[in-house]
């Protein structure tokens, strides 16, 4: 049976949380190697399907992507980095068969009401899984790069993403931006964020 087509999955300029996970539940990391693979294959596929990278938290059974497209298809870009990913964690472990559930999920997101509020979700999914006490000690999360004063890669678009608070002071954003994630992660409100549409991306 064909599968149906998704709606609205190529639209330019919007904001994407998207989630992949492993099939039946089994992880899709089991070495640091194997974190490493993936973000890699990330940084290659910026190359080649140009967008903006926001966040990124990677889990043992899944991993959540803030993502801002320019002009590319994200099914392409998600087609291309599962299948790279895969054959290499097929072939790293020894084994066959289906690494992701399905192909992906993603949400589109309003950037002007939630835009802080996902990549401060896809922060502390870590300590929610009980992988760390803090977001900042979670060798896996972009929430470090966030912390660090001077950062000169470009994995992460941070200058982009901190510009959306709509104040020149970049440093003073993240300092915002560090403030409101530490400020959700002491917080003892637990309901389900309205930007969550489906248990999928949860």
């Amino acid at each position: 049976m064909p599968r149906k087509a998704r709606e609205f999955i190529d639209r330019p300029e919007a904001l994407y949380h998207i989630v992949c996970r492993g099939n039946n539940k089994k992880r899709i990391f089991r070495r640091s190697e194997d974190y490493r693979r993936l973000l890699n294959i990330i940084r290659l596929s910026k190359k080649e399907f140009p967008f903006y990278f926001y966040s990124y938290n990677f889990l043992p059974n899944h991993f959540h992507l803030l993502v801002e497209t320019r002009e590319f298809s994200l099914s392409k870009f998600m087609g291309r980095v599962n299948f790279l990913y895969a054959t290499y964690f097929n072939h790293r472990h020894n084994r066959s068969g289906h690494v992701f559930q399905d192909r992906f999920f993603s949400n589109i997101i309003d950037k002007e009401k939630y835009f802080w509020a996902v990549g401060c979700y896809i922060d502390l999914n870590a300590v929610r899984a009980g992988l760390a006490q803090n977001p900042k000690d979670y060798l896996w999360s972009s929430f470090s790069i966030y912390c660090q004063k001077i950062y000169g890669d470009d994995l992460i678009d941070r200058d982009k993403f901190l510009s959306y608070i709509g104040i020149n002071d970049l440093e003073q954003a993240r300092l915002d931006y560090i403030k409101f994630v530490e400020g959700r992660f002491c917080s003892e409100d637990t309901e389900t964020p309205v930007f969550i549409k489906s248990t999928k991306m949860i």
